[in-house]
């Protein structure tokens, strides 16, 4: 089983972001639309924590 770095979860989940923005774009609906926005925000939220904690363990000290 293949494991993943920080960078590659960061890239992944910013992948899903941009995919997840696109959809919310094309949604039929307002509730579709906000749902959408919703978890994208959450997971971008997601890949800035990881990006923070990646940074923090190359930091001296």
């Amino acid at each position: 089983m293949r494991t993943l770095s920080d960078l590659e979860v960061y890239q992944r989940l910013t992948g899903m972001v941009e995919e997840l923005e696109r959809l919310a774009a094309e949604s039929a609906s307002l509730i579709g639309e906000t749902a959408l926005k919703t978890a994208a925000t959450t997971l971008r939220g997601m890949a800035s924590a990881v990006y923070e904690h990646s940074l923090s363990q190359d930091e001296p000290g």
